[in-house]
């Protein structure tokens, strides 16, 4: 049976090699066109990716800019039907399907244009009016089929989706024969979804050092950052857990061309539980009289829980530039464009890092982890040096989702103040961005903004998957300007909440961030907004609290105080409840800083804390909800520019969300669009032939979800 196995997984592999070799071939010769303005445009790029989980199913796509279509090629360990579709949630019903198989007989390779019926969801697919996926080759051997075929990006048949750069849910089914009447076994378990940016390229490991028409050999080195044996108990809804660790001896400068995701997996369902890392540099000069001997130390512990004014050193505040993150549904790596590289190493460079781990434990279980990153760098410097800097709502209560919200907006705002500072005169470039949200999280857009009109968005996507943080390489670099405001947007969904969603570091709570990769490589590690915090009490009528001004109050928003240090034991509010009984949704509220601060004025809201007095507005009333919405958005912000150098200083300032023309889309030439929620195509078959009909249904017994 093992030989069996062997040998089967064998041919699998000499036939991917063949099938991928013109891929990778493309891969390598990957170009980049250079505009007036500097910025690259990659083409000519393939994507290939194993569907399952056994590398029974391979599926390679690129795109043809001069039709507007997309190509595809199914490589499949199958002699019978391949099913591929296209779906915003991952279920049949409205998705966007095809049926491939080569006919076992003449040795043709077809494709059927179909879509999943909304009044039986698991129901067989039915065929499409128009057919807009057309065969250009296909065989089969004595194991697998090929086929390659062909679309529109937008093909205007109101059953097919527009590709577009928003995630998709791309399912995927096979089954053992030819879809022919009298023959056709069900696919069982041959069937599945990933999660996919279908129109973004995606830079592999094995790509060559490639810049215009200069080419050199990639020979990298690799780096390991992991953590030791950090054990989350059951009781840890959420950790935090970070790391100072120190580079490996580099005498010259190296260029980090990408990293992997080591994650380790424990407990009886072999499971990980990190939800996001990030890899920071640090600056050990960054305090005056910071101990530099101090970091070896550090370097030698196990590590700490972050963010803890008793636990974590102030000194680690100065790790704040990112070299690489990673968060849940992510792909294991990401590699960059090859005229781009992360500094790191030489005698000027940063010596000590910090590994920060997000670990979401909802399950309540026992866990040991030894995730991290493996760094991948080369001697072979690439034309230009690229850095990441964080970008969006800085992380604090004054986020507010309300409860029973469809979808409701907060931004985060980087401006003038910190791009006029920190931006060279041409600008920066940005080649790739990763946005980042929690559970509530629907739509998240990275907008940019010049001279009073919105710009093409950077990213957008409308259709955002939490379990599927994968970062978006952009096929066009986008130019941002000194001056130039960029705004990251989000949009989420609390329906089920019946109370505030605020920011906060738990997966329960809510981030509004983006990642962003660009070049040159600036002194800034973040730039970020947040309502300023007077503002926001005002907001909702509250002008003061028992025992504190609100300077005090500002002061443990901006600068994580102790609630302790400002509040007299006298002052104390109710006993604290027992956390035995309480959800994890309980213990953010009870222990939330909104639930410590009570109202003295005005009278008629005194004695409340005011998590209490949010808890009874009228969220249920859209209209008080939207102008709580407006005013958040189109308000004051307070911004923040965080640079990582310590002898420049910018200061925070507070500023009203920029007046611009908001970006609009072109119009579809696709009227028929218009239709596609309603329309259902009959299933009395009026208009199929009967022995396609026939095919069609029993097709749908392969191609169901049950």
């Amino acid at each position: 049976m093992m030989l069996l196995v062997f040998i089967s997984f064998w041919i699998l592999y000499v036939q991917l090699s063949q099938c991928f070799s013109e891929a990778d071939h493309n891969d390598k010769r990957i170009y980049n066109v250079v505009d007036g303005g500097g910025s690259v445009h990659h083409q000519n790029w393939k994507r290939h990716v194993m569907m399952d989980s056994n590398g029974l199913y391979w599926l390679q796509w690129w795109i043809n800019l001069n039709e507007k279509a997309i190509n595809f090629e199914v490589n499949v360990n199958t002699r019978g039907f391949i099913g591929l579709g296209f779906s915003k949630d991952g279920q049949m019903s409205r998705a966007d399907i095809v049926l491939l198989w080569v006919d076992d007989r003449t040795g043709q390779a077809n494709a059927l244009d179909c879509h999943g019926s909304i009044y039986s969801p698991n129901g067989a697919p039915v065929q499409d009016d128009t057919q807009n996926y057309h065969v250009v080759g296909g065989y089969q051997n004595a194991t697998h089929t090929h086929v390659r075929f062909s679309r529109k990006i937008d093909t205007c048949d109101p059953y097919d989706m527009p590709l577009t750069g928003d995630t998709f849910k791309v399912i995927w089914s096979f089954g053992d024969t030819d879809p022919v009447y009298g023959s056709l076994k069900g696919h069982g378990r041959n069937r599945g979804e990933k999660s996919l940016h279908l129109l973004s390229p995606m830079f592999q490991k094995h790509s060559v050092l490639t810049y215009g028409a200069t080419a050199k050999s990639s020979a990298a080195n690799k780096w390991d950052v992991i953590v030791n044996n950090v054990t989350i108990e059951p009781s840890m809804d959420t950790l935090y857990w970070c790391k100072i660790v120190r580079l490996p001896k580099l005498t010259d400068k190296q260029h980090i061309i990408g990293f992997e995701a080591l994650l380790s997996r424990s407990g009886l369902e072999h499971k990980n539980i990190v939800h996001q890392m990030t890899l920071f540099e640090c600056q050990t000069k960054f305090y005056p009289g910071s101990d530099p001997a101090s970091w070896d130390v550090w370097v030698r512990s196990s590590g700490t829980v972050c963010n803890s004014n008793l636990l974590t050193p102030r000194d680690w505040d100065s790790c704040s530039t990112p070299v690489a993150v990673w968060s849940t549904g992510g792909s294991a790596g990401q590699f960059l464009p090859p005229h781009v590289g992360i500094p790191m190493g030489g005698s000027l460079g940063v010596k000590y890092y910090m590994l920060e781990i997000h670990y979401d434990n909802p399950n309540g279980k026992k866990s040991v982890d030894n995730s991290g990153f493996r760094i991948h760098y080369t001697n072979h410097l690439r034309p230009n040096d690229a850095g990441i800097m964080i970008s969006g709502i800085s992380i604090s209560d004054t986020q507010l989702i309300p409860p029973g919200q469809k979808l409701y907006r907060s931004v985060g705002i980087c401006g003038p103040s910190c791009s006029n500072m920190m931006f060279p005169k041409n600008g920066i470039k940005i080649i790739s961005g990763m946005i980042h949200s929690h559970q509530a999280g629907r739509k998240m857009s990275l907008r940019h903004v010049r001279d009073g009109k919105e710009l093409s968005r950077i990213i957008e996507d409308d259709n955002y998957d939490y379990r599927y943080q994968q970062v978006h390489q952009l096929a066009n670099e986008t130019v941002v300007l000194p001056g130039d405001y960029i705004i990251t947007d989000c949009a989420y969904e609390t329906i089920q909440r019946k109370r505030p969603t605020f920011g906060g570091y738990s997966t329960k709570q809510e981030m509004c961030l983006s990642f962003i990769t660009y070049y040159p490589k600036i002194e800034l590690a973040g730039c970020y907004s947040m309502t300023p915090v007077r503002e926001f009490f005002e907001m909702f009528g509250v002008s003061q609290f028992y025992s504190l001004n609100m300077t005090d109050v500002e002061n443990l928003f901006l600068y994580n105080g102790n609630f302790l240090d400002y509040i007299p034991k006298r002052a104390s509010l109710k006993t604290r409840k027992n956390h035995s009984n309480m959800t994890v949704e309980d213990i953010l509220f009870e222990e939330s800083l909104l639930n410590k601060l009570v109202i003295s004025d005005p009278v008629e809201f005194h004695d409340r804390t005011f998590l209490s007095h949010l808890n009874q507005l009228p969220w249920s009333e859209p209209l008080f909800t939207k102008r709580v919405e407006q005013e958040l958005i189109t308000g004051k912000h307070m911004t923040f520019c965080r640079v990582s150098n310590d002898s420049i200083s910018i200061p925070s300032e507070i500023i009203r969300f920029p007046n611009f023309t908001t970006f609009v889309k072109p119009a579809s030439t696709c009227l028929n669009h218009l239709f596609h929620n309603n329309a259902e195509i009959s299933s009395n078959g009026s208009r199929l032939l009967a022995d396609l009909t026939l095919s069609l249904v029993l097709t749908g017994i392969a191609l169901r979800h049950t």
